[in-house]
């Protein structure tokens, strides 16, 4: 049975990349992103919004995997998980996500399931093109991660 938004049938996937690949490692998602081959059924997103702009983008979708650099892991590490309501870390690029979905449930309005693919990088990112070595090596795990949750 087919689940209905507040505007149009749902898809069923979508992987999102955040980031500016104009500063150095805070590009990472859109590496991974570009790396992944297209597949029927899923969208690949490239974004910079954030937020609540973000989170009314999404409303089209059953699942979401959001690929986004993180400071709070060491370099070069990985970690997948969903993205749960209290969670109030939020993103570098504007209010937290969980929040903003939170905002939109709070209307009515159904919310996709949300997971986050967190990438880590150095907190102080410079204006340059190009990855560091350490962040470069976690592509191709990030991408199997990835690929994996499309899965599932």
């Amino acid at each position: 049975m087919r689940r209905e938004s507040c505007c149009t049938g749902w898809k069923t996937k979508a992987v999102v990349a955040l980031g500016n690949p104009d500063r150095a490692d805070d590009g990472v998602a859109h590496q991974v992103l570009s790396a992944l081959p297209a597949q029927e059924g899923v969208e690949r997103l490239a974004s910079v919004k954030g937020g609540l702009d973000l989170a009314l983008s999404l409303l089209d979708y059953e699942k979401v995997l959001v690929i986004d650099a993180d400071p709070a892991l060491p370099p070069g590490e990985i970690a997948l998980r969903p993205l749960a309501e209290e969670d109030r870390r939020g993103f570098r690029h504007g209010l937290g996500l969980a929040e903003a979905l939170a905002v939109v449930r709070r209307m009515g309005l159904r919310a996709p399931e949300v997971w986050v693919l967190a990438i880590g990088v150095a907190a102080a990112q410079p204006f340059r093109r190009g990855l560091s070595p350490q962040v470069e090596g976690a592509v191709s795990r990030a991408k199997g991660a990835v690929e994996a949750w499309l899965r599932s």
